[in-house]
């Protein structure tokens, strides 16, 4: 932590990894629209069925995983306690990570559920996705 960036602690690391996955969660849902700014948008507390649903493609053991692996932890020579950092660009890899994992969980998901395909595109070296065909439609013939 010796860079030049402001560092900020972090004092209650559960109370952070759930603020910062509910904010990921609610930045990608609908938008408040009775608030008047983005921080009352941002500070308004979810709905019990929006908190259930973030719990399932969201895991707050996933995102503890997930922010460990990018904060700044310190431990005290004397009490042996760890304390958390973050600078601007880490908190900005948080959120990006949280939201890419809930990405892949909700695509996971789908295809689980069996309304989307995948395959292994070796020339994108990633996956792709598609909408599954309607087993009751008829396809067309190929010449």
């Amino acid at each position: 932590m010796d860079d030049e960036r402001n560092w900020y602690k972090i004092k209650d690391l559960d109370g952070f990894i759930n603020h910062a996955r509910e904010l990921v969660f609610e930045s990608f849902g609908e938008v408040n629209e009775i608030a008047d700014d983005d921080l009352t948008h941002t500070l308004t507390e979810l709905a019990p069925k929006d908190k259930e649903e973030l719990n399932r493609i969201l895991t707050y053991d996933e995102c503890v995983v997930i922010a460990r692996n990018h904060i700044k932890i310190k431990i005290s020579k004397k009490t042996k306690r760890e304390s958390y950092f973050v600078n601007d660009m880490i908190l900005s890899e948080i959120l990006e990570s949280f939201n890419s994992r809930m990405v892949s969980n909700i695509l996971a998901k789908l295809v689980g559920d069996g309304l989307l395909d995948s395959a292994f595109d070796s020339e994108r070296n990633d996956f792709i996705f598609w909408i599954k065909e309607d087993d009751q439609k008829q396809k067309p013939e190929t010449d």
